[in-house]
């Protein structure tokens, strides 16, 4: 009966451990609902002005505002694992990202409506 025990116990943890090593690996991406914050539209401005060359508009400056950073910055990086753009520049790539969320933060605080004064 002990030796039963023993093998519950066992159970238990290895489901436990599986699950823990589950979580890690989880997709950010689709955690976060990455993939569906933005018009097709907007991301392929923004990723034209991330990887190529082009301007973000401000409508699609409030839709990256509103994907958030953390998404923003988990799918420049994914893209960059992707073999198509192994050939891109990391460091460059991630400054243009940076300079995107940059601009587009300041375009956000100009069209961000304003307090009402009552």
């Amino acid at each position: 009966m002990a030796s039963f025990n023993v093998y519950v116990v066992f159970g238990v943890l290895t489901i436990m451990a599986s699950g823990v090593v589950m979580a890690y690996n989880v997709d950010p991406i689709k955690a976060y609902n990455c993939e569906t914050k933005m018009t097709l539209h907007c991301v392929i401005e923004v990723f034209q002005s991330i990887f190529k060359t082009g301007i973000v508009t401000d409508n699609c400056c409030i839709e990256l505002i509103g994907l958030g950073q953390f998404c923003h910055d988990v799918l420049i990086k994914k893209t960059l694992q992707n073999p198509l753009f192994k050939n891109n520049d990391t460091s460059v790539i991630i400054s243009r990202g940076a300079q995107v969320w940059n601009k587009c933060t300041l375009v956000n605080k100009d069209v961000s409506p304003s307090p009402s004064p009552y």
